[in-house]
């Protein structure tokens, strides 16, 4: 066989020295857009085919996406090799008539063709990036029986976190070898074979299970990183006499990487990264601008802040913050990520502490994180929270610790707004630094989506193996927010105060009285509803002038018809309304016989979003709330945190609707 080496791009070359490689299982393209990679799969395989008759199969996740991409490479690139007329081409299949071997291709979700994938001599695994885990494992498993089987795996790099990357290419060791290629005992000259990097693994000692000797498992994982500049269709050729010089093409990369330098890095340079969607949660974050290389000080404080969701791992980020200067200068300089087998509480906070002392640090430790973790429970026989069984393995450990969680979490789409405030530079004297080693932690910044209230999207997956569904992304985002929030509250409730961003600060802001100022109340008003959403709330108010103060709110999960009854009695007023279904009248009724208050009852109000809306200017006008309670009280935080996310599509409308119906009744009364 004699083939034009002006047909071939470096990839092409490659390809076709490892294909006759017998010690080579597995061959890896991967790189940027218009590099060529699967073009050039599809060429050599049209050829290896011819040489020696063997069978391939051609797979991406999606059977369904096959015809319109990667079946027309091939069929484009027999017609510009001009062997299409030794092939027969019906659908998903391409028989070479010249000796009978195939080309088969499918979708994973097709079983039948995974079942008797041991056929075929080679597998090639376009958009690799597509496939789980999961499935290339049982694909590697079921390519057996035959010397020389081959997986050929095609795909660009996004996610420095995909587990191709975290769980496949860094556990091999790979190293870089000469770019040099022979083909039928010819070598290749070198300016033909320039690819941006090309590495092997190391070879493996494996016991031979026969003769149970320890064996050396020659090197079978080759690596093939290419861009567009590897692409003489591109570029053109090196002398300059075939190929094609892509103007429009090269202008095209020349704009990403001017315009959107995150986009060039994955599609143009081939580099693994996070693309942009433009939906992101911390829009603002910038890996170039705001990921440095910061490094632990010995004379600040260390804060670690921590999420108790275990799946996929208990997420444990280290801050310190400078004060110097009048600002607030804060930065990430490590992070753990405790996956299984240690994803459990005293596991995690061991590691914490074995890190910290591997910082030499010896002082106290100030711990940030998720308020409902201080919720009892049974996660011992004790029947210890989380938070409290964290702190206790850390102080068994020589860790002091200074519990500095609040009693409510700050809301999450303002505080996402204030962190991004921070990035773009709009908050004189605050900055926040991302450590270069947070590897993890970068990548959930980059990763998080917002969702349509402006929260974290936090998307759902199942594992296969265990069948475990889980939050994939946010968890890390959540302990930045808190700390974030901690470390820069004052100016994180001044922001949160003033920001134009609901229905309530349309034309103004939620305003706040001065807990400490006296004032003289002529009116009093406890406003309760015992079912929203599987909630009960009630707001206590007492009237300053034409003003009412909110005093007291109770905002919990759904409650026994005597704790209601306790939490009335408990308020110093002797005026009670009840808003309610026609099924708590009979208590209404009962808590009237019992009662010296004078309580009344209201029929639930059934066009909700109408009365927010009609009420939505007198939260401004004529309610104010006590902002210390709003630190102090989970109650009053959880409550307001719920104001502050309402919009009219959104189910967070709790606290919106009871507010509605207190402005409503008051404002009949004048």
């Amino acid at each position: 066989m004699v083939v034009n080496y002006k047909k071939l791009n470096p990839n092409g070359f490659y390809c076709l020295q490892f294909y006759n490689d017998e010690t080579i299982r597995y061959i890896v393209l991967y790189g940027g857009s218009s590099s060529g990679k699967s073009y050039s799969v599809a060429e050599t395989i049209l050829i290896q085919t011819i040489y020696d008759g063997e069978n391939t199969l051609v797979m991406r996740k999606v059977g369904a996406s096959i015809l319109k991409t990667i079946y027309e490479d091939f069929k484009v690139a027999a017609k510009t090799l001009c062997i299409d007329k030794l092939f027969r081409f019906t659908q998903n299949s391409i028989r070479c008539i010249y000796n009978g071997a195939k080309i088969d291709f499918s979708g994973l979700d097709d079983p039948e063709k995974i079942k008797g994938i041991s056929n075929y001599k080679r597998v090639q695994l376009e958009e690799f990036s597509e496939f789980e885990i999961e499935d290339f494992k049982q694909i590697r498993k079921r390519l057996r029986g035959k010397r020389g089987q081959q997986i050929i795996m095609t795909f660009n790099p996004i996610s420095e976190m995909h587990w191709i990357k975290k769980d496949y290419l860094d556990k091999e060791k790979l190293h870089d070898i000469p770019m040099e290629v022979v083909i039928g005992g010819q070598k290749i000259p070198e300016n033909l074979t320039k690819v941006k990097r090309l590495m092997m693994n190391e070879p493996k000692n494996v016991l031979n299970v026969r003769t149970k000797e320890i064996e050396q498992h020659p090197s079978d994982t080759v690596v093939i990183q290419s861009t567009y500049l590897n692409n003489f269709w591109v570029v053109g050729s090196p002398d300059g006499k075939y190929g094609f010089y892509d103007e429009q093409c090269i202008a095209d990369f020349e704009k990403d990487r001017l315009e959107d330098p995150d986009y060039y890095n994955v599609y143009a340079l081939g580099e693994w990264g996070i693309l942009r969607t433009g939906s992101e949660f911390f829009g603002s974050f910038n890996k170039g601008k705001h990921m440095k290389e910061v490094c632990y000080n010995d004379k600040l404080p260390v804060h670690i802040s921590v999420d108790s969701n275990v799946l996929p791992y208990i997420s444990i980020s280290y801050w310190q913050i400078d004060l110097e200067n009048g600002g607030k200068r804060l930065w990430q300089f490590n992070e753990t990520t405790a996956e299984n087998p240690n994803n459990t509480v005293r596991k995690a906070a061991r590691i914490v502490a074995d890190r910290l002392h591997g910082f030499g640090y010896t002082g106290k430790v100030y711990l940030h994180g998720d308020a409902s973790t201080k919720s009892a429970n049974n996660i011992d026989d004790e029947k210890r929270s989380f938070h409290d069984l964290f702190i206790s393995t850390l102080n068994e450990r020589g860790v002091e610790v200074e519990d500095v969680i609040g009693n409510s979490n700050p809301s999450v789409a303002m505080s996402g707004e204030f962190i991004n405030a921070i990035f773009d530079g709009s908050i004189p004297g605050l900055s926040i630094t991302i450590g270069d080693k947070c590897r993890v932690s970068m990548e959930d910044y980059q990763s998080v989506q917002k969702d349509a209230n402006g929260g974290i999207l936090k998307t759902r997956v199942k594992n296969k193996m265990t069948m475990q569904t889980y939050e994939e992304h946010g968890h890390l985002s959540d302990t930045f927010r808190y700390v974030v929030c901690d470390l820069m509250k004052e100016e994180f409730i001044s922001f949160s105060n003033k920001r134009k961003r609901n229905l309530y600060a349309r034309d103004g802001f939620v305003t706040f009285y001065n807990p400490s100022g006296k004032y003289e109340y002529s009116d009093s008003l406890c406003y309760v509803m015992p079912n929203v959403n599987g909630r009960f709330l009630m707001i206590y108010g007492n009237k300053c002038g034409e003003l009412w103060h909110i005093t007291d709110i109770v905002f919990a999960e759904s409650v026994s018809t005597d704790s209601i009854k306790s939490a009335i009695d408990a308020r110093q007023t002797n005026n009670v309304v009840i808003e309610c279904s026609d099924a708590y009248f009979n208590f209404v009724r009962e808590m009237r016989e019992s009662s010296d208050k004078d309580i009344r009852v209201i029929k639930e109000f059934a066009d909700i979003d109408s009365r927010i809306s009609a009420t939505s200017d007198y939260v401004r006008t004529i309610i104010r709330f006590n902002e210390q309670e709003a630190v102090d009280n989970i109650d009053y935080g959880r409550f307001l945190t719920s104001l502050y996310d309402y919009n009219k599509d959104s189910q967070n409308k709790e606290a919106s609707t009871i507010l509605s119906g207190f402005i409503q009744y008051v404002v009949k009364q004048r």
